[in-house]
């Protein structure tokens, strides 16, 4: 049979090596987890950045769409007038015609305001979007918390008690407690 102390020491040992083993492996998965959440963390800032450029690129387009239609209206109002002075129309017909031409840019105006607004809300949509998504993928990563020592040392003691346990030898019953006849044992009782 195998010494029971060397045995305790093995397990104690061995005990030591696998809490080390793990301590490692949890530090390894926590550092792997702080850098892909720090990766993950950089790619939401870009996005989020590109996303508000878009915003603006969405205002500038806007912007120099209502100063092309305020152009194109400027040049109706132009045009009509010299006409309407050439024939000689004036009065309620010229003031309705150059009436017609500024609701024809307020509506314009309009539908740009609405695309505009449209084009931010999808935006903003998005920026919500990918927020959620590199949210939930940084909740997602693992995290591994430090072993305690306790419980494999605990493990170890609980090993080494049986190894003591089974290679002790039995107590010998006091006289009178045996199961033969007289308080004897059956073995006292053989061969003879």
């Amino acid at each position: 049979m195998c010494n029971p102390y060397a045995y305790a020491a093995f397990q104690f040992g061995s005990a030591y090596m696998q809490y080390n083993q793990d301590k490692d492996k949890a530090k390894r998965i926590n550092e792997n987890t702080y850098a892909t959440g720090e990766r993950i963390r950089n790619e939401a800032i870009y996005t989020d950045i590109s996303l508000q450029k878009k915003k603006s690129v969405e205002y500038d387009k806007s912007a120099a769409e209502k100063f092309k239609l305020k152009l194109e209206e400027k040049k109706k109002k132009g045009t009509a007038k010299v006409l309407l002075f050439e024939r000689g129309t004036q009065g309620n017909v010229f003031d309705t015609v150059i009436h017609d031409i500024e609701r024809n840019k307020g509506v314009a105006f309009n539908i740009v305001d609405q695309n505009y607004e449209n084009a931010i809300i999808s935006i903003e949509d998005s920026r919500l979007a990918y927020n959620r998504q590199f949210e939930n993928q940084i909740l997602s990563l693992p995290l591994a918390s430090k072993p305690n020592f306790a419980l494999y040392a605990l493990n170890a003691a609980a090993n080494s008690s049986a190894m003591f346990m089974s290679t002790s030898a039995p107590s010998t019953p006091p006289a009178g407690s045996g199961t033969g006849i007289n308080g004897g044992y059956y073995t006292d009782y053989q061969g003879g």
